[in-house]
């Protein structure tokens, strides 16, 4: 289980940096680092000296730039072109399965993914993909293996957590997903979004949410105001009703979504 990993867990070692300028391998690691800008600002250097020879190393560049920049159309368009022209790599299942599963198409991105981590079974985003692409099949034990697999290959677990934790709330583990979310906030401490499913997962199994000290009034507020909702998606409009009277009342601002929440409970005679 991916929690029984999380202390033995190493970071992988970053290569060394090459002795020339190995364009496609720069770009390539801007990418996976999250450097997009940089990445960027390197290909158009790359476009300016580019060889012959280079054609396909800058297609698969482009097309990876593109899915960077959640332009999952053009992504994909331009990963099914490098497989039509006969590329074998890994990179293309993987690119196409995550740009599929952005666009709502998890079964077609069942295939190129599961043939992305057959090729190269070292590269996490295939198999955190694939655990996404699992998890909207409902196969929880496939899903669970992929996360485990993509947790073991990183040294930035919080996607790969936030995923896991996602699955376990649909699987209606929420204290477990609690766990899960609370080491991704180690990881990602600020990541809103690892914040809110956390907080989800507190309502859901019966725990209380509590303050960071980093969070300002208004921050906290729309914290209250998201665990009142996830109270109310789950029926227990007592607590919803705490939750989101807290929100109005504890912010230094407005905060509509708590008040629409508590106007439609009162409408319904709540």
């Amino acid at each position: 289980m991916i929690w029984a990993l999380l202390l033995a867990t190493a970071a992988p070692t970053a290569g060394a940096m090459p002795s020339s300028l190995d364009y496609a391998r720069l770009v390539e690691e801007a990418m996976d680092g999250g450097r997009i800008i940089q990445a960027q600002a390197m290909l158009g250097q790359w476009r300016a000296a580019a060889q012959p020879d280079d054609r396909q190393a800058m297609e698969m560049a482009d097309a990876r730039m593109a899915l960077e920049k959640r332009r999952d159309e053009e992504a994909l368009a331009r990963f099914a072109a490098l497989e039509q022209g006969g590329l074998r790599d890994c990179r293309v299942g993987e690119g196409r399965g995550i740009a599929l599963l952005r666009l709502g198409r998890a079964q077609e991105a069942l295939e190129p993914l599961r043939r992305a981590v057959a090729d190269c079974a070292g590269r996490w985003r295939s198999w955190n993909a694939l655990g996404v692409a699992y998890d909207q099949a409902e196969s929880w034990a496939l899903s669970s293996a992929a996360y485990e697999r993509a947790f073991q290959l990183t040294d930035k677990p919080s996607q790969v957590l936030n995923n896991y934790g996602l699955s376990l709330l649909k699987q209606g583990k929420a204290g477990k997903a609690a766990t899960i979310f609370d080491k991704a906030r180690e990881s990602a401490p600020d990541d809103a979004r690892i914040i809110a499913n956390g907080d989800t997962a507190y309502v859901m199994a019966g725990r209380d949410i509590s303050r960071r000290p980093a969070d300002t009034a208004d921050e906290w507020a729309r914290r209250l105001s998201n665990a009142g909702q996830a109270a109310m998606r789950m029926g227990d409009l007592p607590k919803a009703q705490a939750y989101l009277s807290r929100a109005v009342s504890e912010a230094d601002s407005f905060v509509p979504e708590a008040a629409a929440a508590l106007d439609s409970m009162k409408a319904a005679g709540k």
